[in-house]
């Protein structure tokens, strides 16, 4: 085999494990309308838009927030 066989071979077990991972995401459970931060109502838009979100509006915005800052700065 030469370089090409083992690259060929690498982008179809890379393929198929994005696969897997995908099939696994879309057999999440649905969210249970309850946001994981605060404990208020998810929206209902948010929900048709996105039937898996854990967070409200607000509490995902400052997730993201956070999440960006630590791309960033570092954790803190």
């Amino acid at each position: 085999m030469d370089e090409i066989d083992f690259a060929s071979e690498r982008a179809e077990s890379f393929n198929a494990m994005a696969l897997q991972m995908v099939l696994q995401k879309l057999d999440m459970t649905r969210s249970t309308g309850v946001c994981r931060a605060c404990n208020m109502p998810i929206e209902a838009d948010r929900l048709q838009a996105n039937p898996h979100a854990r967070h409200c509006c607000d509490c995902a915005e400052e997730e993201e927030a956070r999440n960006n800052r630590v791309k960033r700065c570092g954790p803190r």
